[in-house]
């Protein structure tokens, strides 16, 4: 292959991401034990090792993947906590989810949730069963599709995304296979994008998420019927 058309290669991450990741959790305090701590990290390595082929992320650098995908990821996880403190064992669905984010470090935090992840990209998908198999997470499914042709056959407790420019489509593409009494999760940056609900939902919560070693902004819309 011509050198002009290979795409650039990442470096394998090494010791350094490794401490990056492990000062971030500990800033979160999420209590997360050692073999969740190496399986953050294991997956960091497979999104590193599938991203040179597969595209499934234009972030490239060590650094921001932990940043900016990981530690992101896991920063939203105290507030949707609280969200299902009262559900024993959540059904969720990430809705486009890409590499798996947040659904994967979410169903790695949280070993009692059960979290589906849908993309209709196949190569995404397949990354995605590909990690849920060598991370060896019995909690997560991954599902290759349109989550407005999707049906489940238990509607879920939450269904969050961080995919979506438009929280109203994306209510609208996914309602059906939400709880009646469940609720959405939008994860976005500034606040100045699309917020607006349809009719009949409501924004229950809007938190500033501030995710270790980031300085950017996070928010996490909580939005009910």
């Amino acid at each position: 292959m011509n050198s002009l058309h290979r795409k650039p290669k990442s470096e394998t991450l090494g010791s350094s991401d490794q401490d990056l990741l492990e000062k971030g959790i500990a800033n979160l305090r999420l209590g997360l034990n050692s073999e969740q701590h190496a399986q953050l990290f294991k997956y960091g390595q497979l999104i590193q090792k599938w991203n040179r082929v597969y595209n499934l992320t234009a972030i490239r650098n060590n650094r921001e993947l932990i940043t900016h995908h990981l530690l992101d990821s896991l920063a939203v996880l105290p507030e949707i906590a609280f969200a299902l403190q009262a559900t024993s064992s959540p059904r969720i669905l990430d809705v486009g989810a890409g590499a798996g984010l947040p659904g994967l470090v979410l169903a790695i935090a949280q070993p009692n949730w059960q979290i589906t992840l849908i993309d209709t990209v196949q190569k995404k998908a397949a990354f995605m069963q590909q990690a849920i198999a060598t991370l060896g997470l019995k909690n997560a499914q991954a599902v290759h599709g349109r989550v407005e042709e999707f049906q489940a056959d238990v509607p879920f407790d939450l269904i969050c995304s961080r995919a979506f420019s438009s929280i109203e489509n994306f209510i609208a593409l996914s309602q059906h296979v939400l709880a009646e009494y469940g609720q959405f999760a939008a994860l976005k940056g500034r606040l100045e994008v699309d917020s607006e609900v349809p009719a009949g939902w409501r924004i229950d919560a809007l938190h500033p998420i501030e995710v270790p070693f980031l300085d950017e902004a996070r928010h996490l819309f909580m939005i009910k019927r």
